[in-house]
């Protein structure tokens, strides 16, 4: 059995669970927030998910996303357009008085390097930042 080293990133937003949760749900607005990760906006296929340039996996990688938001369950599914979608990304929400907590776990696959890690949990620590400007400027 093989457990990945992980780690979980947590966000305080003040503003309402329904409108994160909503945002979350949308793969369409992750690139206009998430910019360390995505280069550019999202396009959606006749397949059922979106299409969006990842420049650390290459280029153009397929993006869906399977939400429950009553719930506050996402869970994000990223491959290379040729491929199948492997495990996905957890992410929850909880919510927190008149806004919510985001806490988003990322994944040390196997043959990443520890400055890969460490640069990609500084990089989701921003983009986490970002989001909650998105939603507490709004």
């Amino acid at each position: 059995m093989t457990v990945f080293e992980s780690k979980t990133l947590t966000v305080a937003i003040d503003a309402p669970y329904e409108k994160i949760m909503t945002d979350l749900a949308d793969p369409m607005t992750h690139p206009e927030w998430a910019k360390e990760f995505f280069a550019g906006p999202a396009e959606k296929s006749k397949y059922g998910y979106v299409l969006a340039p990842v420049p650390m996996m290459g280029g153009a990688v397929k993006f869906k996303i399977e939400s429950d938001i009553t719930l506050g369950i996402l869970d994000l599914y990223l491959a290379p357009p040729d491929a199948d979608f492997g495990t996905p990304l957890q992410v929850r929400v909880i919510r927190n008085g008149d806004g919510a907590n985001v806490l988003w776990t990322l994944l040390r696959f196997p043959g990443m390097s520890d400055s890969n890690w460490e640069d990609g949990l500084v990089s989701m620590s921003k983009e986490l930042c970002e989001l909650k400007k998105r939603h507490e400027e709004t």
